[in-house]
């Protein structure tokens, strides 16, 4: 039986007759290998990531022609705007809502908000307008949007492999707590890539040598014995995982003097 935090976490839930609302959950990078750079300009990955619940709440209103909206959302090329059009010209209608997202996903930290938001709003829109549109068909659009976003329709944990279009293989979601750890300072995806490509370097490496924070962190990391830790993304953010809440606690403890932000959080499974 799933308990509410399930329900809350991984539920398009209809708050009225035309209002829905799901979570859209922060990624994590277990691990990350950067392969090579295809002709389409992006590269190979392979990758084992975990959604947990840190997330921003979207809610999504159906509306008429000219009184849709995004509210709360102030990231450039706005990536919910995309999902929303290319939803609907799959769709072959204008899908004409309202969406209001306060942000609470950092941006620009490795933990994939912005394709978070994008997925959950096809998840949204898919039901909130009867599209019935199936995973393979929901895929076929959020390979378009940004990298990340298939995964993200999903949850959980897989593992995810390839370029601009990823194999998604579900593994077993642990239960585990995390401690995440976000230093202020911002690292660009694209200049950390043309820096990989420049010096073979993995993004923990490079992420480590720009952000002072990071590099600290991690080296508190390693005398705390977490069941799995490392730097999520492109960085600067370091995650480290415990199986109890007190230990992610007593950790999180030791970061009193990061300026930056720091949350404990858990695992959650794949979206329902």
């Amino acid at each position: 039986m799933e308990n509410h935090d399930d329900i809350y976490y991984r539920k398009v839930i209809k708050l009225g007759s035309d209002t829905y609302s799901a979570c859209a959950l922060a990624k994590l990078n277990i691990s990350l290998k950067i392969g090579r750079k295809e002709r389409s300009g992006f590269h190979k990955l392979s990758s084992v990531m975990q959604t947990v619940s840190l997330h921003d709440r979207i809610t999504l209103t159906k509306a008429d022609k000219g009184e849709e909206g995004i509210l709360g959302y102030y990231v450039k090329d706005n990536i919910i705007a995309k999902a929303i059009d290319m939803l609907s010209v799959k769709a072959g209608k204008r899908l004409y809502c309202r969406i209001s997202v306060p942000k609470t996903i950092p941006v620009a930290a490795g933990l994939g908000g912005g394709s978070a938001d994008a997925a959950a709003v096809l998840r949204i829109a898919n039901t909130a307008f009867d599209l019935h549109m199936d995973n393979e068909e929901l895929e076929g659009i959020a390979s378009e949007i940004g990298n990340d976003v298939s995964f993200l329709l999903h949850g959980g944990r897989a593992l995810v492999e390839g370029s601009k279009r990823h194999s998604i293989t579900s593994m077993k979601t642990p239960k585990l707590y995390y401690v995440i750890a976000r230093p202020k300072m911002r690292l660009s995806t694209k200049e950390m890539y043309a820096l990989h490509d420049k010096t073979g370097k993995d993004f923990t490496e490079l992420a480590s040598g720009l952000c002072p924070d990071t590099k600290r962190i991690l080296t508190i990391v390693k005398e705390s014995d977490p069941v799995e830790s490392g730097v999520t993304g492109k960085g600067p953010t370091v995650f480290a995982a415990y199986k109890k809440y007190k230990e992610c606690e007593g950790f999180a403890e030791q970061l009193s003097w990061l300026d930056g932000d720091v949350y404990i959080e858990r695992a959650v499974d794949r979206f329902v």
